[in-house]
């Protein structure tokens, strides 16, 4: 039985709050072929905005299933470039041979991006979640008054890491960390490209500042309500007031955003995809995946991109996001309450009670999952 504990997933870059941007557009129904004889590669897709604007789209290639995005692909024609109005059957041709002539790789990978001139565009390895309000809550009461009631809440803009964090970033932020002044920073993984685990909240909030300083961003979470000393080494458990929340920098998700992220925008359903799971959706217990096996019984990062075992179409939610349903539990920012939801101050940009037990959501079979 497939049982794992608490790890950091994606974290969020926070430098939007306050501001209306526009709809975001969307991509969907993307489909890749290489024209038989050739070395050109045809990519259709459908292209949707809310405000009828007319669009940037560009295109990214990866070789590896979509943990890194590094292949030319500017030799490109059709529906790409500026200027390209929303609709269903767009198509864009691309010059692999032009770009990239003589490489062959099995498991090669296209997104298809658009970009509007109002939405902003992701740091690499994140994807922008919109501002607007969602549903909260378990609409098919399975958890009990813990997921209830449902609410709508408003969440400003953010951005998140496409992927869990793998073991190979997990250790290049901790050996940044670890010499220069962070302590206990944990953690463990079946292998580099798989999810770090056994990792504490105060690990991953920790880790977050590690990886803001690292990049010369601004950390998010200090000692105290001061601001004034970065929270580098120990367990402390520190509060709302702790946080610079306008600050640059990476830090764990509020669970309103970790849901609505989650979610992928779409309403009252059990999973991203739908209400039914298969061993092509997700890791779960007895998905019949290779590393089933294993200890822990992780899949890579990014796995269920449309090349997993069992077989299953890619199963980015409609954010681009993987891995919100199923392999490994991830820490939120907020402390729990029960009652929290059901009040007011929970409807706009809601982050967490005041000190009791941490928020950690179990992903996969729709329950949470409270530690101390």
């Amino acid at each position: 039985m497939k049982k794992v504990k608490a790890v950091l997933a994606g974290c969020v870059v926070m430098a939007l709050a306050g501001f209306a941007w526009a709809a975001t557009p969307i991509i969907a129904n993307v489909q890749v072929s290489q024209r038989a004889g050739t070395k050109l590669v045809d990519v259709a897709y459908d292209l949707t905005d809310a405000d009828g604007l007319a669009q940037t789209v560009w295109i990214n290639v990866s070789g590896d299933g979509g943990l890194s995005w590094t292949i030319p692909s500017g030799s490109v024609s059709g529906n790409v470039g500026s200027g390209i109005t929303p609709g269903t059957g767009k198509h864009i041709v691309w010059n692999a041979g032009q770009d990239w002539n003589g490489q062959f790789v099995p498991n090669c990978k296209v997104r298809v991006f658009a970009n509007d001139g109002t939405t902003p565009i992701p740091p690499a390895g994140m994807s922008y979640i919109p501002a607007g309000q969602f549903q909260m809550g378990d609409t098919f009461n399975e958890v009990g008054d813990s997921a209830l009631p449902l609410h709508n809440v408003q969440v400003d803009g953010f951005f998140m890491d496409i992927n869990d964090v793998s073991g190979t970033l997990w250790l290049t932020v901790k050996q940044w960390g670890t010499a220069s002044g962070y302590t206990d920073l944990g953690g463990s993984y079946a292998a580099a490209t798989h999810p770090v685990q056994t990792v504490t909240w105060y690990d991953a909030v920790k880790w977050c500042n590690a990886r803001s300083e690292k990049e010369g961003l601004m950390p998010a979470y200090y000692t105290s309500a001061t601001l004034s000393q970065v929270y580098r080494t120990g367990s402390l458990n520190i509060s709302n007031a702790c946080v610079n929340w306008s600050a640059n920098g990476y830090r764990l998700a509020t669970e309103a955003e970790w849901e609505k992220a989650a979610r992928g925008g779409v309403l009252g359903w059990r999973y991203p995809w739908g209400n039914t799971i298969g061993g092509g959706n997700a890791n779960y217990s007895g998905s019949g995946d290779p590393f089933e096996g294993g200890n822990p019984p992780t899949t890579p990062c990014g796995y269920y991109n449309g090349s997993q075992i069992p077989a299953g179409p890619d199963m980015a939610n409609g954010f681009g996001l993987y891995d919100m349903a199923g392999n490994v539990w991830q820490w939120c920012w907020d402390w729990y309450d029960s009652a929290y939801y059901g009040r007011l101050e929970a409807a706009n940009n809601p982050r967490g009670p005041a000190p009791k037990l941490r928020e950690l959501r179990a992903k996969g079979r729709g329950r949470r999952i409270f530690l101390v």
